[in-house]
């Protein structure tokens, strides 16, 4: 039997996910490389958090590790926030934009997750898996018996050369993997680019602030449920100066709480250059906070210094799949290079679908890998079902709802009319109308392509409506006339 072997470039959820999965089945070799020194390494502008759904958790299921999601992360179906105002003055309320039928989801910070994964192929994985922290995927080739070959360099520049059956691509964005089979010789540079599609959230800037998990405000409010969530608004209304504190829940107290902010380029806060400059922006715009007292020194340089975030424009790669050599049958070994997560489909965080999404890959790979009898035909199916998928994705991303970081509030304002609408017609007319979009993105049992489907088929439906309400409306203005 022919050896199986898999390089996964890239550690992170989906990265760790996949290590796991080909132990379980039964590969003979399984390397991991990751730029990054360990799994609980802190990256402060990447100290995320997930809410991890039901497509997350059909692959822990079949990993057998859903045990491991609870004591990680806050279980949660409903969504309740607590805000506390400028003035000090707390209110605790239901959002309304999510469906209460949506299966329990988790909320968990990156690191935890990623801790997790890490701690089960520790405790459940063979000795086939090798986990190389430090390291990163620095070149792909052709293999002299016509295969891949992957040049693996760790952090001194010392490097070690692969030839798996299956190159993963679990590396994001800035995937080296796709960049590599790009730069093959023999190969369509267009072939596995980013085919993208500005959004409304496009280009927002964001950074992490970590605050204590527990604090009083000033007003005597406490943040002291770390099952809960809070919303800490500014007082200024302007746009350059405007913004909020989103605190979600945290399974660890010991933790800090990490805060999203999240704004336009054009925002005061990306301006700062010093630790008193945001001492003094976040004191003036959160008069309900003793910032000096939960922002230390060092918390502020490290703020300033980083360099911002950028939301990407929803983007899919053209091809998921490469395929190399001729196999048994011919001269040479038969290998494979294959997209997943953002390295295929990437998008600003909008839906809560990026981890998910990725995950979910992980699972359909699987699938298709245990139904095929073969890996060329298991890793062409995942492909011909993925692809479509996450193009359906990201104009979902581009569609459903990227005025939700309400930068521009007119747009905020219009989509939740538009939200209720559709909501109260979907309770009227269910057969006519669907759920809205963000109801349906909440629908683990759904594919993208059937939201998209249902999206288009409403909002066709409503076009016909509203043109038929403007012709009867006209006609009976005629009538008016002649009478």
């Amino acid at each position: 039997m022919t050896k199986r072997s898999v390089l996964i470039s890239g550690g992170g959820p989906a990265g760790l996910a996949a290590a796991l999965l080909f132990d379980r089945l039964g590969w003979d070799e399984i390397v991991l490389a990751e730029r990054r020194a360990g799994p609980s390494d802190f990256e402060k502008n990447k100290s995320f958090n997930y809410l991890v759904d039901k497509r997350s958790q059909r692959l822990f299921e079949r990993l057998g590790i859903l045990d491991r999601l609870p004591p990680v992360g806050v279980a949660t179906r409903e969504f309740t926030a607590t805000t506390i105002t400028p003035d000090g003055k707390a209110e605790t309320k239901g959002v309304p934009i999510i469906d209460p039928g949506r299966p329990v989801c988790y909320w968990t910070t990156r690191r935890a997750l990623l801790t997790m994964l890490y701690e089960a192929i520790g405790d459940l994985a063979s000795e086939r898996v090798r986990l190389l922290y430090g390291h990163k995927a620095a070149g792909l080739s052709r293999s002299e018996a016509g295969g891949l070959s992957v040049e693996v360099e760790d952090g001194e520049g010392r490097t070690e050369t692969f030839e798996p059956t299956l190159v993963l691509a679990c590396d994001g964005l800035n995937s080296a993997i796709r960049a590599g089979l790009s730069a093959m010789p023999g190969t369509d540079p267009a072939r596995f680019e980013m085919i993208a599609t500005p959004s409304l959230s496009t280009g927002l800037r964001y950074k992490v602030l970590n605050l204590p998990s527990r604090f009083a405000t000033k007003g005597g409010a406490e943040v002291d449920d770390p099952a809960m969530s809070y919303i800490l608004p500014s007082r200024h209304k302007e746009r350059t100066k405007a913004c909020a504190l989103f605190a979600f829940p945290v399974a660890d107290a010991s933790h800090p709480r990490s805060v999203n902010m999240i704004r336009e380029a054009d925002h005061e806060l990306w301006k700062l250059a010093t630790a008193d400059d945001l001492f003094a922006f976040l004191e003036d715009s959160f008069p309900q906070l003793a910032i000096r007292e939960l922002v230390s020194r060092e918390e502020a340089e490290d703020f300033v210094s980083l360099e911002a975030g950028a939301f990407p424009a929803p983007q899919y790669a053209r091809e998921l799949l490469a395929s190399f050599g001729e196999g048994e049958q011919g001269a040479g070994a038969r290998s494979h290079a294959l997209l997943v997560g953002d390295a295929a489909h990437a998008f600003p965080p909008d839906l809560g679908l990026g981890v998910n999404s990725a995950l979910q890959d992980v699972d359909r790979l699987a699938h298709h890998l245990e139904a095929e009898s073969d890996l060329d035909s298991a890793l062409t199916a995942y492909a011909g079902e993925r692809l479509p998928e996450a193009r359906d994705l990201c104009w979902l991303v581009t569609h459903v709802f990227p005025e939700q970081y309400n930068h521009r509030p007119w747009a905020m304002r219009r989509w939740i009319a538009g939200f209720m609408l559709r909501r109260g017609l979907n309770a009227v007319a269910p057969q006519v109308f669907a759920r809205p979009g963000f109801f349906l993105t909440q629908d683990p049992d759904l594919t993208y392509g059937e939201m998209r489907a249902a999206i288009e088929q409403t909002d066709a439906r409503l076009k016909m409506a509203g043109i038929g309400s403007l012709a009867l409306g006209a006609a009976a203005s005629a009538l008016a006339l002649r009478g």
